[in-house]
């Protein structure tokens, strides 16, 4: 697991390393390496030679570019799979942050425990999380199946449109697809076009699935009264499950 730390500030920095640095120790089964950088704007060049962290863990206020943005470019260049912590000593930039759906927003001074409570938090939660390899033209594309909205067959291809607002075409079919899903809970047939993930369905009404970036998916008449069921039966387990 790699762990990627950015302050601008060094004994701020050296204070978060050395956190980490006795978290990875306690848990050496994760085989966690860790990368420190004052200077944002190397972090992404060095993200851009080597690839994107597992966790990031970011400061806000930094020369040349905000955590926030840096945050962005971590988003769209891991496909939403990079877990962001931020550590500032601001708040005000704690509403841009939770609409980045970042993982966690600590206020400097925090304490040990604070951030390794993240740490687990979200740990616990990637340990959860099941990937699929997908071909996409020359590219191969690990997805995490969570971070899936919906899948759409369209000409012989299946469009993959993931939270992050990128969309990955390959070329394969929606059975091949449906494959891959038939075994993780929250993902049902709309017909012979879409796969969609419940989790990300924000509304139903008669005829349609609202989606949680605003697209419409049809439901067939055939199938209207089932994906209601599916659709409640799945939020019921998940509420029995917390």
């Amino acid at each position: 697991m790699n762990i990627t730390i950015c302050d601008d500030r060094e004994n701020e920095l050296e204070n978060i390393k050395r956190i980490v640095s006795e978290y990875a120790k306690a848990h050496a089964e994760l085989s966690i390496k860790i990368d420190c950088y004052l200077n944002p704007l190397d972090m992404l060049e060095s993200i851009s030679k080597n690839g994107v962290p597992d966790i990031a863990l970011l400061d806000v206020c930094m020369p040349g570019i905000l955590g926030t943005e840096v945050a962005k470019e971590l988003k769209t260049k891991s496909e939403d799979n990079t877990d962001i912590i931020f550590l500032t000593t601001s708040s005000d930039f704690a509403v841009e942050a939770f609409a980045l759906h970042v993982n966690d927003y600590l206020t400097k001074p925090f304490t040990r425990e604070r951030l390794t409570d993240t740490l687990d938090r979200i740990i616990e939660k990637r340990k959860r999380r099941l990937f699929v390899s997908v071909t996409s033209g020359r590219e191969i594309h690990r997805i995490d199946l969570y971070q899936v909205l919906y899948m759409e067959s369209k000409n012989h291809n299946v469009e993959i449109y993931l939270k992050s607002g990128k969309n990955i075409k390959t070329h394969t079919t929606l059975a091949d697809m449906k494959s891959l899903f038939d075994n993780v809970k929250g993902f049902i047939s709309v017909g012979a076009s879409y796969i969609v993930n419940l989790r990300c369905v924000q509304s139903i009404i008669q005829t349609e699935l609202i989606m949680v970036n605003g697209q419409n998916i049809p439901i067939p008449r055939r199938l209207r009264n089932d994906v209601k069921e599916w659709y409640f039966d799945f939020y019921r387990e998940e509420a029995v499950s917390k």
